[in-house]
């Protein structure tokens, strides 16, 4: 056995480059998440040398299309293998990480190539099309023996829709593999690992990396495995939210407030409930100004025009900079201005060029506060703080919505911890206005550590 480490921008690209380098059939160990100061950094386990990986070409047909769901018969069981002596090295191993039932199926069952499913999955749709082979047609199959291909063939949304969906399953089956490994082959090397409260932070979501390194600075500070329970545990509180304090929103967010984020991220529902809630600006006079998509974009756009307007909430449209000033003008006499976006598009190009004309429309407003809304149930990671500094028109704060649907709240705090944005507001459920709150670090540490 070889243990081996590589890092990247990222958790996946340097899982990516692990495998380039030594070969499919490696087991991850541990996984840092990037900083400012260095990139992220993945340890893996190899049951066999690097150079026979090497020397070995790689056959990429129809094994290839057998992976591109994250399928791979042909190495379950030398993951089998792995896990069954990860979990029979001792008892000790498996009381020191806490609950680590379910390892094998989740290894069984676990994405290895997340970065190149979407690749994957256009070629096999366009080498499909091109040859009309209805062995390679097992993505779209046809509806009736004559069907026409060209006919049956699901829209390009419908395609999109699918690639988001799988790879939103396959992260998460990742993230789970990576702690509960990480946790029973890692964890169980460090003094603090047989803590309840390590174990229980861990099951949250929290990496070993992080909880690693929280606890060593309550060591630090003269704290032990030892300590009295409710002493440590208050401790430990004070700790994490010691690295969360930058993530406590301003008193009042000043300025016309601008609300933008990508498809599904909530910021219609949550504007509503701001608009309509006494705590926030129904205490005064509220506008809303909804930004329509580019004419000439072809993504799909439901206006919410008449939502607003069906809660009482005065409200207009607009579509070109021009149609903007003029609205700026009639919602002069109101107490608070509240904008609406389209939704951000995924790719980064087409991101930034919508962005940049969402800031032709609002450079005339001065002060105005931006709030980038985040779905907490999604993949968090698919937005690193480079993605957010590159935007035309810059957050000013972070918002979560659908907060009531995470379980996992240690993978959020392993997020808010990379970013310097502090959290203004978050929605915890459907009822309007209700369920919109001012967010908190104490009240989400003390949700965290279920205090």
């Amino acid at each position: 056995m070889k243990v081996k480490t590589t890092e990247g921008r990222s958790i996946q690209a340097a899982l990516s480059e692990a495998r380039r380098a030594y070969g499919d059939d490696i087991v991850l160990l541990d996984s840092v998440p990037a900083s400012d100061d260095r990139p992220a950094r993945v340890t893996v386990m190899l049951d066999a040398p690097s150079e026979r990986a090497s020397a070995e070409p790689r056959k990429e047909t129809a094994r290839e299309e057998g992976t591109a769901f994250g399928y791979q018969p042909s190495r379950n069981k030398q993951r089998k293998k792995v896990a069954a002596t990860a979990d029979t090295a001792g008892d000790e191993r498996e009381q020191n990480s806490g609950s680590t039932g379910g390892l094998v199926d989740v290894m069984e069952d676990s994405p290895i190539d997340v970065q190149g499913l979407a690749e994957r999955m256009r070629r096999l749709t366009t080498s499909a099309r091109r040859t009309n082979d209805p062995a390679r047609g097992n993505l779209f199959p046809k509806t009736g023996a004559d069907a026409d291909p060209e006919t049956s063939a699901k829209p390009e949304a419908d395609l999109e829709q699918l690639l988001e969906s799988q790879l939103r399953v396959l992260h998460e089956r990742l993230e789970t593999m990576e702690r509960r490994f990480g946790g029973a082959v890692i964890g169980a090397g460090h003094r603090w690992a047989a803590h309840p409260l390590f174990a229980h932070l861990l099951d949250r979501g929290m990496t070993s990396g992080t909880l690693t390194r929280v606890f060593d600075s309550l060591a630090e500070h003269g704290y032990d495995p030892s300590t009295a329970d409710d002493k440590l545990q208050w401790a430990l509180a004070q700790e994490l939210l010691r690295r969360l304090q930058h993530t406590a929103p301003s008193k009042q967010a000043a300025g016309t407030q601008l609300l933008i984020g990508p498809s599904g991220s909530g910021k219609t529902s949550l504007l509503l409930k701001l608009a309509l809630h006494p705590q926030f600006f129904a205490r005064h006079r509220p506008a809303v100004i909804i930004i329509e998509p580019d004419p000439e974009s072809e993504s799909l756009h439901h206006s919410p025009l008449e939502l607003f307007r069906r809660h009482g909430v005065p409200a207009q449209s607009v579509q070109t900079a021009d149609e903007m000033e003029q609205a700026l003008r009639r919602v002069q006499s109101f107490d608070h201005v509240l904008i609406d976006t389209p939704a951000l598009p995924a790719r980064a190009a087409d991101a930034r060029r919508m962005m940049n004309r969402i800031r032709r429309f609002v450079a005339p407003i001065m002060p105005l506060h931006v709030q980038f809304v985040f779905n907490a149930t999604r993949a968090l990671d698919e937005y690193p703080p480079e993605t957010l500094d590159k935007l035309p028109v810059t957050p000013d704060a972070m918002a979560l919505t659908h907060l009531d649907e995470v379980h996992g709240w240690g993978r959020i705090a392993e997020w808010l911890l990379q970013f310097e944005l502090p959290v203004q507001h978050i929605s915890n459920g459907e009822r309007v206005p209700d369920s919109v709150a001012a967010f908190s670090p104490t009240w989400f540490v003390q949700s965290l550590m279920n205090l």
